[in-house]
């Protein structure tokens, strides 16, 4: 019972604590490099792990391997990329935070494209959200002052590729009654090679940087590289696909988003501070996604 729902708030918890790591290493590797990094660290666990699951019986057809790929490059290859390059411009809060309207992205994209109805009460809670969002993600920065555009762009391209990922995988696990662990091992395999693919035509010798980096790298700096690898990609994918198959995907998707929630609790055990206005606007921008879905 309640199995998806508490695998979400797991995924919500773990993937907090594993943005807080990344964004220590974000200025050490590029975004790209650190998704090929992470994608093929957490593949390798995904494999070691795998033959020790129970599997039931299933039929990965062609249709459901497709559009586990598609999956694999719109929320992981895309996706992920964007959010690494967001975490480096504008923070983990304010990453996190853009990846909370992913819910009511995936609602609008579903009225956009589907011509599905939504309520007077879900549009309130877009309204709730996005101004809350914005309030947090748009205030002036310590360091700079002003906001990284830029850095605001990648984390809405980030969570329009997590909503769109995820309805996409849900679809796949859910027909094909797919293991949970293997839907996230094919999402995250083909995401990393088109990464792997891409990466030669957008940076200069990105895996000599890779393997320099690594390289230059303690061995304390690398085993919290690791950890981050483990709760983030492993652990959060994993929990990710079972609360999807297990649960309501917008049930699902607004604990997920509850994410923020958690990296403010990070930040007041690592006594950081928390402005009002961040507070307040997580807040409000949680509200505004149960809102959309209850």
């Amino acid at each position: 019972m309640f199995y998806g729902e508490l695998a979400a708030l797991s995924a919500a918890l773990v993937w907090a604590v594993a943005t807080w790591i990344y964004s220590q290493f974000s200025h050490q590797f590029s975004a790209m490099q650190l998704n090929i990094v992470k994608g093929t660290i957490a593949s390798a666990m995904m494999l070691l792990v795998l033959p020790l699951m129970p599997m039931p019986e299933f039929t990965l057809t062609p249709l459901y391997l497709w559009i586990l790929a598609i999956s694999g490059i719109v929320g992981i290859a895309i996706g992920d990329s964007a959010y690494f390059a967001a975490l480096k411009r504008i923070g983990p809060n304010k990453t996190l935070l853009l990846e909370s309207l992913a819910p009511p992205l995936s609602g609008v994209l579903a009225l956009v494209f589907l011509g599905t109805v939504i309520s007077i009460q879900a549009w309130l809670g877009v309204v709730i959200t996005t101004i809350a969002v914005a309030s947090v993600v748009f205030q002036p920065t310590k360091d700079s002052g002003s906001v990284s555009r830029a850095g605001v762009g990648y984390g809405l391209v980030a969570s329009v590729c997590q909503a769109s990922g995820v309805v996409i995988s849900h679809y796949a696990l859910v027909a094909g009654n797919l293991p949970p662990l293997l839907g996230a091992l094919i999402r995250l395999s083909v995401g990393v090679l088109a990464v792997v693919l891409i990466i030669g035509w957008v940076e200069q010798k990105p895996f000599q940087s890779i393997k320099s980096n690594l390289k230059s790298m303690t061995n304390r700096s690398f085993w919290w590289l690791f950890c981050a690898i483990f709760v983030g990609t492993f652990l959060a994918l994993w929990l990710q696909q079972i609360a999807l198959k297990h649960a309501n995907p917008a049930i699902a998707q607004t604990l997920i988003a509850t994410s923020p929630l958690f990296m403010l609790v990070i930040y007041a055990i690592k006594r950081e501070a928390i402005s009002k206005q961040s507070l307040f606007g997580t807040l409000f921008a949680l509200l505004g996604i149960s809102l959309f879905f209850l």
